[in-house]
Parts: C-alpha cells; sequence; structure tokens
C-alpha cells in the first residue's frame, strides 16, 4: 500500500505544480505603472511586394488592465483609434518591459485588409519602441506566414 500511496501523492504534488506554474506562466509585470494612461504610436512599414500600401500611421492606443471574460492566455484587451477616428479592439501583453499587441487594421468591403503586430520595449516610463509588421491578406506561398508580411518600425509617446 506505500508505494501506491507515494506514487499517489508524487502525482498529486506533480499535477499541483503544473496547475501553479500554468496560472503563473502569463503574468502582466507593472502593466499598471507603465500602461497606466493612453498611448501615441506612429507606426512606418513600407509598401509591400504587389503594392499594399501602409505608410506612416499614427494611432492612439489605451490599453485596459482587465481581462474579461478571463482567458487562460495572459493578453489583455486594447482599443486602437486611427487618425481618422476609426476605433478597433486588440490585444495585448507584457512581460517587465517588453510588450507585444495586435489588432486588425480597418478596412473597406473589398479591399485588402491586414493585421498590424507590434513588438516592443518601454525605454522610459513615457516613451517605446520597437518593430510593426503587417501581415496582408494577400497570399503568398513563398512567405511561412502564407500571407504576404512587410517589417517596419514604431515609437510611442505616453499621452
Amino acid at each position: 500500500m506505500q508505494p501506491n500511496s507515494r506514487s499517489w501523492t508524487r502525482r498529486v504534488a506533480a499535477a499541483a505544480a503544473l496547475a501553479l506554474a500554468l496560472g503563473l506562466a502569463g503574468p502582466v509585470a507593472d502593466a499598471k505603472k507603465l500602461w497606466k494612461n493612453e498611448w501615441i504610436i506612429t507606426v512606418t512599414v513600407p509598401d509591400s511586394p504587389s503594392g499594399n500600401h501602409f505608410g506612416t500611421r499614427t494611432f492612439n492606443i489605451l490599453a485596459r488592465n482587465f481581462n474579461a471574460p478571463p482567458s487562460p492566455l495572459p493578453l489583455r484587451k486594447l482599443t486602437a483609434t486611427a487618425e481618422d477616428t476609426t476605433a478597433v479592439q486588440g490585444v495585448w501583453r507584457q512581460v517587465g518591459k517588453n510588450f507585444s499587441l495586435t489588432f486588425e487594421l480597418p478596412c473597406e468591403p473589398g479591399s485588402t485588409c491586414g493585421t498590424l503586430l507590434v513588438r516592443g520595449r518601454f525605454n522610459s516610463k513615457t516613451t517605446m519602441r520597437g518593430q510593426a509588421y503587417m501581415v496582408w491578406d494577400t497570399p503568398d506561398p513563398e512567405n511561412v506566414a502564407r500571407f504576404e508580411t512587410v517589417n517596419g518600425t514604431f515609437e510611442g509617446v505616453k499621452k
């Protein structure tokens, strides 16, 4: 009886450790401090090989520090407002001073749409910068993502 009891105890301990690790796997470190207010980010992405145009665009990013409904992923919600006041929803995550965010660009029916991904770092409490990746809805069988992807940069300041 003793060996089965030990085995069962080890399994329970391992399961508890795994559950605890999964629960703590994606904390949003210092999010209240760094995402406290709105941010203005300016993204610059060159034209794609097929002619999709992004150029330089500015977005107001309002990140919210709540998670409703709960998600198993360490993601939080954001609202990105374009210069023409079109607002879209997206998600963001942060680990220490590193962060990423993503949202779909507003687009007209029948036009090429895309997803903007931004990965960067807070340089201070009021500035951020990093890489921007534009994934267009244009198929590209040569690309590992299977869609046309163009790399760019971004900079942000706290509003």
